[in-house]
């Protein structure tokens, strides 16, 4: 006698429908993360200096990830304290201020590495330009 396993149908779940509007953060859930996000920046920026100064790596997805780990919970009120005790951001539009000045500089830094690498990839044509000029004068 042969077993035979019935072969369990796949289950399609169908998705249910959710209007725009209820899917997008609240107002009040949208400023939480801004301050958990400039105070994230703040203490990464930071710690990477003192890892920096001590001759180590400072591991900033590491960081980030266990960031919002700990501090996703936490209450708006507390984490704007925490950002007036160690950044001196004493409310909320300092708070978007920093935000807003920590997304202009990356953006900055984004520019400066792809002016980086077109320049670099320009220089390489180059290279290859003169490699060839080179090779007719030597035949």
């Amino acid at each position: 006698m042969v077993n035979v396993r019935k072969l369990a149908k796949p289950r399609n779940k169908i998705a249910k429908h959710i209007p725009a509007l209820e899917r997008v953060k609240t107002y009040q859930e949208k400023v939480h993360l801004m301050v958990i996000e400039v105070l994230r920046e703040e203490s990464g920026r930071e710690l990477a200096a003192v890892s920096r100064f001590n001759a180590q790596e400072f591991d900033w997805e590491k960081h980030n990830s266990q960031f919002r780990k700990d501090y996703f919970n936490t209450p708006l009120k507390e984490l704007i304290n925490y950002a007036r005790k160690l950044y001196g951001l004493n409310n909320l539009d300092e708070i978007r201020d920093r935000r807003a000045a920590h997304k202009a500089a990356r953006s900055k830094r984004i520019d400066g590495l792809n002016s980086l690498s077109n320049n670099s990839d320009e220089l390489i044509d180059e290279d290859f330009e003169q490699d060839d000029e080179e090779m007719e004068l030597e035949d």
